[in-house]
């Protein structure tokens, strides 16, 4: 007999393996898309800074400036919105009796953080090929972005998760909200050549945090203002109302 945590991880692999399969055709083609998806920020930022003739905002290479702030934003967006998606999509599992509503959810999570990871890889690849000095000047500090973007990315979506079940038309209004946060994070413009009055507002946004970290990782003496126990707190705080919401309240939408 298979003890419980052999069960729950057997589960996860299933589900894991099936939303592969059915989301991305079942062939390395269709997977491989979905990893090369988010290079063309790369490709879309870059030109508009050749077409407009417009200097690097720091250092020499636009194509490292784009990729220092997209890798946070790569993160952020998939996984908080197909984590989101996971049990909409997949509501019909749970009527399984191994399968729980939570493990829909991490199983669509898990999913995501790898592909967000290989999709990360190649955006450096790329950026290698064209000439951009991929090496980071502190490797852990750069990890230390990544791990940031992720706890931010699953906070946001267990809050996602809590929300569509109530209302399932939050998978569509949740998109105006990381617009917001994409457009007002210096991912393409640097928020610090913006007026003070706009700049105190943006301060209030963890994804510019997070890109700052990121590239101070690259560009020395940047980043010193980056505040990481904000990022956690609100992480942790959207984590912990979507983590009770699921528990608690969730379960009544569903039955």
């Amino acid at each position: 007999m298979k003890s419980a945590l052999e069960i729950q991880l057997d589960v996860l692999g299933a589900l894991m393996l099936r939303d592969i399969r059915t989301r991305f055709g079942g062939t390395i083609w269709g997977y491989s898309i979905a990893v090369g998806w988010p290079c063309a920020h790369i490709l879309v930022i870059t030109a508009a800074y050749a077409i407009m003739h417009r200097p690097t905002p720091i250092g020499e290479s636009i194509v490292l400036f784009a990729v220092t702030g997209l890798s946070p934003y790569i993160i952020l967006n998939y996984t908080s919105r197909k984590m989101m998606e996971g049990p909409l999509q997949n509501r019909h599992l749970i009527y399984f009796p191994q399968v729980k509503f939570f493990d829909v959810v991490i199983s669509r999570a898990l999913v995501e953080m790898c592909t967000s990871s290989l999709s990360i890889f190649m955006v450096f690849f790329i950026a290698a090929c064209c000439g951009a000095q991929i090496i980071p000047r502190d490797p852990y500090i750069f990890c230390e972005s990544m791990m940031l973007a992720l706890f931010f990315a699953m906070g946001m979506g267990f809050f996602n998760v809590f929300i569509s079940q109530m209302y399932p038309q939050w998978q569509l209004i949740v998109v105006v909200p990381i617009l917001i946060i994409y457009f007002t994070s210096g991912t393409i413009v640097m928020t610090e050549a913006m007026p003070a009055v706009i700049y105190g507002y943006l301060d209030w946004n963890p994804l510019m945090h997070i890109v700052k970290v990121c590239r101070s990782a690259f560009y020395p003496g940047y980043g010193a203002e980056a505040d990481i126990l904000f990022v956690l707190m609100v992480s942790g705080a959207l984590a912990l109302t979507g983590l009770v919401g699921i528990r608690f309240v969730v379960p009544r939408f569903l039955n």
